[in-house]
């Protein structure tokens, strides 16, 4: 995720399938993987000449770890270490996972697009880390996927990533469930499953 991202409609309608997901099954915490990236942004143009967004209005609007201070009974931790190299990352958020043993969570994968296509870049999820993470949450806690909208073609986009993700964490077909907010993001769904 890049900071650029954060704070839109996506967003309004990921955090509350986040916590619809973590009262209904009774998690205590949401972890979000941020998969960050920091953005670039353009400058503003006043009388012509230019400057940079002042960083407090930055931070405000777009610092993604301002989920943090969501004012509910169900806590926020974000990981947000760079995502630059695969491996380290995926060391580094098994790590993360592994200290938070003794309550139930909600551990939300957070990339830019979603599961690798064809030719995969840093704004994906690999199969192998998406399986690697399913293996390191414990049983009882929630993972979920952010997937966006891959086919502007008009081509159903859903069923497809969903059997992907089946597929790469060896689940049976139709055993992940579907989170949307079609009438605010038409053009994101979130992939969800209980570890039994």
């Amino acid at each position: 995720m890049q900071d650029k991202f954060y704070a839109d409609k996506r967003d309004l309608v990921k955090w509350a399938v986040l916590h619809r997901l973590a009262e209904t099954y009774q998690a205590q915490r949401i972890l979000q993987l941020a998969f960050y990236r920091p953005s670039e942004f353009a400058k503003i143009i006043i009388d012509g000449v230019e400057y940079d967004i002042p960083k407090e209005v930055r931070s405000h609007f777009r610092d993604i770890r301002t989920v943090e201070k969501i004012k509910s009974k169900i806590q926020v931790t974000v990981f947000y270490e760079l995502f630059y190299n695969r491996n380290s990352y995926l060391e580094a958020v098994k790590k993360f996972l592994s200290k938070f043993q003794e309550e139930r969570c909600v551990v939300f994968l957070d990339p830019d697009t979603g599961l690798e296509p064809r030719e995969p870049n840093l704004t994906h999820v690999l199969e192998s880390e998406a399986k690697a993470i399913w293996e390191s949450i414990k049983v009882g806690d929630v993972y979920v996927f952010y997937q966006h909208q891959t086919n502007m073609a008009g081509q159903p986009w859903i069923e497809p990533k969903r059997r992907q993700l089946e597929e790469a964490l060896r689940l049976p077909e139709q055993s992940i469930k579907i989170a949307q907010g079609p009438q605010i993001a038409h053009d994101v769904a979130f992939f969800y499953k209980q570890k039994p």
